[in-house]
C-alpha cells in the first residue's frame, strides 16, 4: 500500500521501485560464473604459464628479415614526412580561407584581397588569379575545399556542376599513387626472396590490409561530399584533413606490420613464437637455408683449396719461390725446437694470448707441441737428405 501511495500513477498500474528500494544481488549469476567463466579462466591462466615456461630463446634478426624491415622504414619515414603540414611554399596549397580566416561566404574580391596582404609588395601571383576566377560560385567552393586547389587549377574536362568529374582527377593523383607506393613497400618487404621465408608469411595479410586501407579511402573519397554551411568561419576542407590522415594512417599499417615481422622472426613477444615441432612447413624451409649455406660454404672452400693447390704448384715449380719456401719452414723448425731445446709455446705471453684466443684458462703445451712437430714435419719432409734417401730407396 506504501508502495501504491508513492506511485503517482493509477492503482491498476505498478510502480517500479525507487533507487533506494532496488537491491542488486549477484546469486543468479553465481552457477554461470562457477561453471561456465572461471574454469576457462584457470585453464587458459594454465596456458599461458605453460607457454611462458616451453617458449623458445629469443634469437637474433635474420639478415633477410632485416631488409625487409629497412623496406619498412624507408616506408615509415616518407609517410611521416607526407603527413606533416607544409609550413613554406606557396600559399595557394593551402586552404585560403584557413589563411585568411574568411568564411566561406565571403566575397571574392575581399578573399584575394585578404590574400595579397600575404604576398610579396601586396601584389597576387598568376596562380592566384587562375584560383580567382574558379571561386566565383558556392559549388565551386565547396569543390575546393573537399578536392583541393589542383584539380580545380589543372583539370581541363571537369565541369563545374559535375563533381564526378573532379573526382575522376582527383583520385589518381591523390590517391591511388599513396596506395601503390605503400602496397610496392609492403610486397618488397614480404618478398621471400629479399626478406626471408618468416617475413613472407606474413605477405598475404599485409597485401590484403593495404588493400583494404586503399578501398576504405577511395570510398570515403568517393561518398563522403560533407555540405559546408556558408557562415562556417574558417572551414578546414576534406582535402586537408584527408592530407593530412592518409600518409600517417599508411605509417601506422607499416609500423604495425614491422612489429608482426620482428617479433615473430625473434621470438621475443609470447603471442609471436611459433612451434617449429608443430609447424612442418617452416622446420622444412629452415632446413632448406641451413643445407644452402652449408653449400655455399663448401663451395667457399672447395675454391680456396684449388686457389691453395694452385699457388703451392706455382712456389714448387719456381727455384727462387721453393728455395724462400724452404728457409721459412727450416726457421720454423729451429724455433719449434725439434732437437729439445725450448719450445716458443712455452712462453708466458703466448701461452696467454692462445689462452684468449680458445677461451680457455690453461694451454696443454704438450699436446699442442706434438701437434705442431706432427704439421712441421709434414711440410718439411722433403727437405730432410736422409728422409729424401730413404724414400727414394
Amino acid at each position: 500500500m506504501a508502495l501504491l501511495e508513492r506511485c503517482p500513477l493509477p492503482p491498476y498500474i505498478l510502480c517500479p521501485r525507487t533507487t533506494a528500494d532496488r537491491r542488486y544481488s549477484l546469486k543468479p549469476f553465481w552457477p554461470l560464473l562457477f561453471t561456465f567463466v572461471l574454469p576457462r579462466a584457470i585453464n587458459y591462466y594454465r596456458i599461458v604459464k605453460t607457454t611462458i615456461r616451453t617458449r623458445p630463446l629469443p634469437r637474433a634478426l635474420p639478415e633477410k628479415t632485416s631488409r625487409g624491415l629497412n623496406v619498412l622504414f624507408a616506408s615509415i619515414c616518407v609517410f611521416l614526412y607526407a603527413s606533416l603540414p607544409s609550413f613554406k611554399g606557396d600559399l595557394t596549397k593551402h586552404n585560403i580561407f584557413v589563411v585568411t580566416q574568411s568564411r566561406l561566404s565571403a566575397a571574392t574580391d575581399t578573399l584575394f584581397a585578404r590574400l595579397a596582404l600575404f604576398r610579396e609588395h601586396g601584389v597576387l601571383t598568376a596562380t592566384d588569379d587562375a584560383l580567382r576566377s574558379k571561386l566565383g560560385s558556392q559549388a565551386l567552393r565547396q569543390s575546393y575545399l573537399r578536392f583541393g586547389p589542383q584539380t580545380l587549377l589543372d583539370c581541363t574536362f571537369c565541369h563545374p556542376d559535375d563533381d564526378f568529374s573532379f573526382l575522376l582527377y582527383y583520385l589518381p593523383t591523390n590517391v591511388l599513387l599513396s596506395h601503390l607506393f605503400h602496397i610496392l613497400c609492403l610486397g618488397l618487404a614480404t618478398s621471400e626472396p629479399i626478406a626471408g621465408f618468416e617475413a613472407s608469411r606474413w605477405r598475404t595479410r599485409a597485401l590484403l590490409g593495404g588493400i583494404a586501407l586503399a578501398g576504405l579511402d577511395f570510398a570515403i573519397a568517393s561518398m563522403y561530399a560533407p555540405i559546408v554551411d556558408q557562415g562556417t568561419p574558417a572551414p578546414a576542407g576534406t582535402f586537408w584533413i584527408a592530407a593530412t590522415l592518409r600518409p600517417l594512417a599508411l605509417c601506422v599499417f607499416d609500423a604495425i606490420v614491422a612489429f608482426l615481422i620482428y617479433a615473430s622472426t625473434t621470438h621475443r613477444f609470447l603471442l609471436f613464437n611459433p612451434d617449429s615441432a608443430t609447424d612442418p612447413e617452416l622446420t622444412r624451409r629452415r632446413t632448406e637455408e641451413l643445407l644452402i649455406t652449408a653449400n655455399i660454404a663448401l663451395q667457399m672452400t672447395q675454391t680456396n683449396l684449388r686457389a691453395y693447390s694452385i699457388a703451392r704448384n706455382a712456389v714448387v715449380r719456381s727455384p727462387q719461390l721453393k728455395a724462400a719456401d724452404d728457409e721459412y719452414w727450416r726457421r720454423v723448425v729451429a724455433m719449434e725446437g725439434i732437437d729439445g731445446d725450448e719450445s716458443l709455446f712455452e712462453d708466458e705471453e703466448v701461452q696467454a694470448a692462445v689462452s684468449r684466443a680458445y677461451g680457455r684458462g690453461a694451454v696443454n703445451v704438450a699436446a699442442m707441441r706434438k701437434d705442431a712437430e706432427m704439421f712441421v714435419q709434414h711440410a718439411t719432409r722433403g727437405l730432410n737428405p736422409s728422409e729424401t734417401g730413404a724414400t727414394t730407396s
